[in-house]
């Protein structure tokens, strides 16, 4: 690949991976359709670009990881106490993602690399439209914030977050949902998501894509990606956390559900 793709492929996961519209989609959708890249090395394309969000997202928390580490440390056997807190909440939510992630994530690794562009951008763009569905069916009172999020919160959001694995459906977008119905509001639930994707990313997108998916892409061009995504997914967490949060971007997946169906069913890439 030219460094002009890399550079906007990276720009592209730098900025779509903090916002409910699955960077994986997006990232996918542009290398196959504008850049004609092979359906067998999307994969790594999206290893190396979640890895600089990844980083970026680490950098961002530092001090939240920081403080989440020596408050473990101070009392690690405090199992209660750390079941109360977002200790709890992020392990709670790891497991539920497992549970239903990994079988599914297995399946991906399995059928993914052998769709056809025209039906990878049907099962992207379908995953969208429930991502939008999703975003738009809670109800009720949110009122709770960061500081009162326990294990229970976690096996909700776990158990959405796991379908995010599926092309198309997005782990930010699902994850927000459950804290939503969970009663938190919506600065507490983009907060928590994007806290949450740090170890998400850490196991469903290095190590089980690691076995195998970075041999056949150039590790010069994996760096550019990587170090692209990084820069750009650090500049704009913040701002997007922001806008995010006050703006009802279901409507916004939904459409880009929409055209990716269109795009497929046109023959388009």
């Amino acid at each position: 690949m030219d460094i002009v793709s890399l550079l906007i492929l990276g720009i592209v996961q730098g900025i779509t991976e903090w916002i409910p519209i699955s960077s994986k989609t997006q990232v996918t959708f542009v290398y196959l359709t504008f850049f004609k890249g092979n359906v067998s090395t999307v994969i790594p394309v999206l290893l190396y670009a979640h890895l600089g969000t990844l980083l970026a997202a680490i950098l961002y928390f530092r001090k939240e990881i920081i403080c989440l580490g020596r408050t473990f440390s101070d009392s690690p056997f405090d199992i209660r106490g750390h079941l109360r807190g977002k200790t709890g909440f992020l392990f709670t939510a790891l497991l539920f993602t497992g549970l239903v992630g990994v079988p599914l994530l297995l399946l991906e690794r399995t059928f993914f690399p052998t769709f056809e562009a025209g039906l990878l951008y049907a099962v992207m763009g379908a995953g969208l439209i429930i991502t939008g569905l999703l975003l738009l069916s809670h109800n009720g009172t949110t009122t709770r914030t960061t500081d009162e999020v326990t294990w229970k919160d976690g096996i909700l959001t776990g158990l959405l977050q796991g379908l995010s694995t599926l092309p198309g459906i997005s782990r930010s977008g699902t994850s927000t949902t459950g804290l939503i119905w969970r009663g938190f509001d919506s600065e507490s639930s983009f907060y928590l998501s994007f806290f949450l994707s740090i170890p998400t990313v850490f196991f469903a997108e290095i190590l089980l894509y690691l076995g195998g998916g970075l041999v056949s892409f150039p590790i010069t061009d994996g760096l550019i990606l990587f170090t692209t995504s990084f820069i750009v997914g650090y500049l704009t967490l913040g701002t997007l956390l922001n806008i995010v949060r006050k703006v009802n971007i279901a409507y916004v997946v939904l459409a880009l559900g929409l055209i990716i169906i269109v795009v497929g069913l046109s023959g388009v890439g």
